[in-house]
């Protein structure tokens, strides 16, 4: 059986190779949109990874009762300031996100995609 130890140093080793990524890809000079979705979508990945691994220790009481009492009001603490900021932040880009979308009026489609459109109306004989 694979010890504790072994565990949470691998565990500490791949957090330590995510964060360096994300510097990484922050760091970019000349990102352009599809970078930029591309970086949001490896932090979300890292940040769901994370999430992850404390659902499980916090589902696993053989984990959890290691924990003082004193220990697990501090870990609740830290991640309750570390949560607060970030629905907020997420109510915040959802509003945004829904008034740009109601405001938006659809573009004009380019003469390609209009192409490909008139396209689409041809009927083939299989």
């Amino acid at each position: 059986m694979i010890g504790a130890d072994y565990l949470s140093g691998r565990w500490s080793q791949e957090c330590k190779v995510l964060l360096d990524q994300i510097k990484k890809l922050e760091s970019l000079k000349g990102r352009d949109r599809l970078d930029i979705v591309r970086t949001i979508r490896f932090i979300l990945f890292a940040l769901e990874r994370s999430v992850t691994g404390w659902n499980e220790w916090v589902n696993n009481p053989d984990i959890m009762t290691s924990f003082s009492l004193k220990e697990l009001k501090e870990i609740s603490r830290n991640l309750a300031k570390l949560t607060d900021p970030f629905i907020e932040y997420d109510c915040e880009v959802t509003s945004q996100a829904s008034r740009h979308l109601t405001v938006k009026k659809p573009e004009k489609p380019s003469a390609s995609t209009q192409k490909a459109k008139d396209k689409s109306k041809i009927y083939y004989v299989h």
